[in-house]
Parts: C-alpha cells; sequence; structure tokens
C-alpha cells in the first residue's frame, strides 16, 4: 500500500494540530517565585507542547489566579523570550467588574516566526502585589 503525498501531509498537519491541542491541556504547575503575598498564587493551565507548534498560529494561554484576602485585579501574559530578540509582548486581561479572589484568563498569543519561545502570566491583585507564574518554553516552526 503506498501513501501518497497529499495523505502525508494531512497526517502531518494532523500531528501538529494535536500538538496545539497538548498545549490547551491544563496543567497545575506550582509557583517557582516565592512572593511576599501569602495567599497570592499564578499559575499556567497549559503545559509545552510535545512538538513544535506552526508560526502564525494562535494558541490559547489559559492561567489561573487567587488571592483570597484580597481582590485579583488583572493578569498580564508576557512573552520573556522571543526568537527574533524583540521586547517582551504584553497582554492583559481583566476580570468582570466585581471583586473576584479567583481569575482564570483566557489570552491569545500568536507566535509569528520559528524559533523558540517562553513565556509567563503575572497576576496582579488590588493592592498591586504580583505573582509569577512558572516559565514555560515551546517551539515553533514556519
Amino acid at each position: 500500500m503506498s501513501v501518497k503525498p497529499k495523505a502525508v501531509q494531512v497526517i502531518i498537519f494532523i500531528g501538529v494540530a494535536l500538538a496545539g491541542l497538548l498545549l490547551l491541556t491544563a496543567c497545575e504547575t506550582t509557583n517557582s517565585q516565592n512572593g511576599s503575598t501569602p495567599g497570592l498564587r499564578t499559575w499556567l493551565l497549559v503545559k509545552a507542547p510535545d512538538n513544535a507548534l506552526p508560526a502564525g498560529k494562535p494558541v490559547n494561554v489559559r492561567s489561573r489566579t487567587m488571592d483570597a484576602a484580597n481582590k485579583v485585579s488583572h493578569v498580564e501574559l508576557y512573552a520573556v523570550q522571543w526568537p527574533s530578540g524583540q521586547g517582551e509582548l504584553l497582554i492583559r486581561s481583566d476580570p468582570a467588574p466585581f471583586d473576584q479572589t479567583t481569575f482564570t484568563a483566557s489570552q491569545i498569543f500568536t507566535p509569528t516566526a520559528p524559533g523558540y519561545y517562553v513565556i509567563k502570566v503575572v497576576g496582579y491583585n488590588k493592592r498591586g502585589e504580583k505573582m509569577e507564574s512558572d516559565y514555560l518554553g515551546f517551539d515553533v516552526t514556519n
């Protein structure tokens, strides 16, 4: 049985799509940062994919920030390492306009060029205190 080139392309596309879905798989990581604010926690709800992601394809980065003592203000997503050496990307997400002690953010990040990326999220409470998540690194291909 022979495999046609079109079928190979479809198989590769499905593999890349599945790798993207793995990035969306919830995975609670512990905080690598010990902040001065007890109770304020921020973590990513995604894990690094096993395979490279395609450039130009949006990625949904989900995270959660909790602070039982204070209300969550907002969450910022940063790309702390870009293959082209650009500055940090910032996407800010704010919770609904009522006080929340837990906020789950869903932020869309689109890697624009092939290379290695590292992202993190930073959660803030209404007192201006912040907590970083662990870093997450992944490769991007054309």
